[in-house]
This record gives C-alpha cells, sequence and structure tokens, in this order.
C-alpha cells in the first residue's frame, strides 16, 4: 500500500535506480554531512547497486547469466554421466526450449522494476533528519 501512498515506505527496503538518485542527491545536498562522509557515502551505495546487480544475474533464471551457465552445467553433467555409463553422446542441450521461461521471468522483472521506480516517484524514501 505503500506505492499509492497511504502508508510510509520502509527505509531499508528496496529502492530503484531512481530512488538511489535521489538519496545520492539528498545526501550531497546536506549541509551538516561532512564531505568525506558524503564521498564515502556515494562510494558505497553505487557499490551497492554494482553488487547486487552482479549477485542478480547470477540466479539461475535463463535470461540472466545464470540460466546460461545452469544450461551448460547440466550439458556437462549429462555427457558426464554418458561417459560413466558408457553411452553415447547425448548432444547439445537445447536451451530454447526453455524460452517461455524466459519470456515469464523477463516480464516479472520488468513489472517489479516499474513497480519500484513508480513507489520512487510516488513515495520517496528520504534521509532522516
Amino acid at each position: 500500500m505503500a506505492i499509492i501512498g497511504v502508508e510510509e515506505r520502509d527505509p531499508l527496503g528496496p529502492v530503484s535506480i531512481v530512488g538511489g538518485g535521489r538519496l545520492a542527491g539528498e545526501t550531497v545536498s546536506h549541509d551538516v554531512i561532512p564531505g568525506a562522509d558524503k564521498a564515502a557515502y556515494l562510494l558505497m551505495l553505487i557499490a551497492g547497486f554494482n553488487f547486487f546487480i552482479g549477485m542478480f544475474n547470477f540466479v539461475p533464471l535463463l535470461p540472466l547469466d545464470g540460466g546460461h551457465i545452469a544450461g551448460a552445467l547440466y550439458e556437462a553433467v549429462r555427457r558426464g554421466l554418458a561417459k560413466v555409463f558408457r553411452r553415447p553422446d547425448p548432444g547439445y542441450f537445447d536451451v530454447a526450449k526453455l524460452l517461455p521461461v524466459a519470456y515469464v521471468v523477463g516480464v516479472a522483472m520488468l513489472v517489479m522494476g516499474v513497480v519500484l521506480i513508480v513507489g520512487d516517484l510516488v513515495v520517496p524514501v528520504r534521509l532522516a533528519g
């Protein structure tokens, strides 16, 4: 209900890149915060976003890199089991069969992104004080 302004947003909850930009702007505009603390906060904000994006990319769902890694690992396990049991090579795994999953995950990520951006525009997370 926070997205429509009925209740306050959780300050420790997720923010989009729009909310992160707003927080960075508020940090720089405060006169009370020393310059070294501002620089450290901005550096940690950028590092946090980059770390999250990098780790999220390893989730084993197909549109992300983790999904391609999972497909390659599945193919390697299949080939390894075929060698152990002296069966012929099963061939390549067709990752294109998982495209419906990729579409669902892509749409879900798009919807979540839009909801977070709208939430950051309607009821932004603000710095305390």
